[in-house]
């Protein structure tokens, strides 16, 4: 009898225990014990982010599963967050990781292994050119091929060539690997399929991230569940193929002059072997290599197909936008990072759409280090915390007529750009800022020019482009995939 009645208090204490939010966390939705807050509502994560704050203020926290994560909707405690030490790790999470016990490459890795990586990686990319005029001319080649395929589609209803993700893809693969690719070519075509395979598994991956006791299941279940197999597979593949290059590169690697980043990694590998400490493998390096050419092509090519679909619905700013390349830059002359002081309009038209789009909506998760004290509150070592970065895009306190779609916002009063604004964060702020921000800027510059400078695009006749985000990546702001007009000018 006493022993049920103790039970049944101990169960009946932690039930009450579990329900309780532990003191010093911020507000928020901490919901059932094992399986958190689950809305019903069919709102997206971006909306009920958005209704989290409305209620609860700029910091406030979601419990999904068993992750207790903090959401920031301010810019300034963004901006403490981020430049803090305390909130530079990821999340172990397998769906980030893609189940390496030890994190690698740069985008998921920690401690060392990213300090390492990221240090490594800028350095490379500057000494490829990133930010200099001498990769400038590569990037012409890109921009004139893909100006040429669309010229082979004017005057019909078309979706925007692969040569715009090709070129893209080019610039950045040119770096590493001292390659490029032609539009048809077929290993691309497969890589970039297994990439969005990848992006596929990884939220299946990801679930038991959220449910960790899902991980007590049977393997062969949780294999059905969450495509563990499949995911290794895809792994593989990637593998197999970036090593026919790094094979490529052993054979020829000159010591006294390495050619790329990828030269430079295998002679970091070889001047490290016998040092215990060294992070540099061939998986690092194709994670690493992984974690570029994602970065350094996705999120560019997706932000030029925002700026044409957005130019072609606004005619007018796309005619102010042209007028303003023909008055600095004779016909057929492609721009260098010279001509960009001395084009106003177009850094205020590529800054808008970066504003406006906001690429990766919720940014990308960072966790505590350690026990940290945030704005009054207490945040416990491995909490995950990130900001709403597309709401403080639209943050009244920074933008007025947010939801408007205004380059001129970007413009002092004589027509000068001023980019040196608070609230807005594309290329995310602080420690983990993205390391190829100079590249991609160099990139927007430079192929909206060249486009908008031969041609107009529009919506096919009759139509209208829809600007709303591909609802298929739910944690990304990807355009989507329709048809435009374009005439040469």
């Amino acid at each position: 009898m006493w022993v049920e009645v103790a039970l049944g208090t101990a169960l009946a204490i932690l039930l009450y225990l579990s329900f309780q939010k532990p003191r010093g966390l911020p507000p928020g939705r901490l919901g059932l014990p094992l399986i958190g807050y689950l809305p019903l509502n069919g709102k997206s994560i971006e909306e009920q982010v958005k209704v989290l704050h409305q209620q609860y203020g700029d910091i406030c926290l979601w419990r999904m599963g068993t992750q207790v994560v903090v959401f920031i909707n301010n810019y300034q405690l963004t901006k403490e967050v981020f430049s803090s030490k305390s909130f530079t790790n990821r999340p172990n999470w397998d769906m980030l990781t893609l189940e390496e016990k030890v994190p690698l490459g740069v985008f998921a890795s920690n401690g060392h292994v990213w300090h390492t990586n990221r240090r490594f990686t800028l350095r490379q990319l500057r000494d490829q050119g990133m930010g200099k005029s001498r990769l400038v001319a590569g990037i012409h080649v890109q921009a004139r091929k893909l100006v040429q395929a669309l010229k082979e589609q004017a005057n019909q209803s078309a979706p925007l060539p692969q040569a715009l993700r090709v070129g893209i893809t080019n610039v950045i693969w040119h770096m590493i690997a001292g390659k490029t690719f032609e539009i048809g070519d077929e290993k691309l075509k497969e890589f970039e399929h297994t990439i969005n395979q990848l992006n596929e598994a990884t939220f299946w991956l990801g679930i038991p991230d959220f449910f960790p006791w899902l991980k007590y299941l049977p393997k062969f279940l949780q294999n059905k569940l969450f495509l563990l197999d499949r995911n290794d597979l895809l792994k593989e593949k990637l593998f197999v193929f970036f090593e026919e290059t790094i094979q490529e590169h052993k054979a020829s690697l000159d010591p006294n002059n390495p050619r790329d980043l990828m030269d430079a990694y295998l002679l970091d590998i070889e001047q490290t072997r016998d040092d215990p400490d060294s992070i540099r493998t061939k998986k690092d390096l194709v994670f690493l290599l992984l974690d570029l050419f994602f970065a350094g092509s996705e999120t560019t090519t997706n932000t030029l197909m925002h700026l044409f679909y957005y130019l072609a619905m606004h005619p007018n700013i796309q005619k102010k936008l042209q007028a303003e390349i023909d008055e600095m830059l004779p016909k057929g002359t492609l721009p260098t990072l010279d001509d960009r002081p001395s084009m106003p309009y177009m850094d205020a038209v590529i800054h808008e759409i970066l504003r406006i789009t906001s690429l990766v909506p919720l940014g990308v998760m960072h966790c505590a280090n350690e026990d940290t004290q945030l704005s009054g509150y207490t945040i416990p070592k491995g909490t995950i915390i990130t900001s709403a970065f597309s709401h403080i895009h639209f943050d009244a306190r920074h933008w007025e007529q947010a939801e408007k779609f205004m380059p001129e916002r970007w413009l002092d009063e004589d027509g000068k750009f001023n980019g040196k604004r608070d609230g807005f964060v594309p290329f995310g702020i602080g420690r983990r800022s993205c390391v190829g921000e100079t590249l991609a800027r160099m990139e927007l510059f430079i192929f909206s020019t060249a486009v908008f400078q031969s041609f107009t695009v529009a919506p096919p006749p009759g139509t209208a482009i829809d600007l709303a985000h591909d609802p298929t990546t739910p944690f990304f702001h990807n355009a989507k995939h329709q048809n435009v007009y374009v005439t040469v000018r």
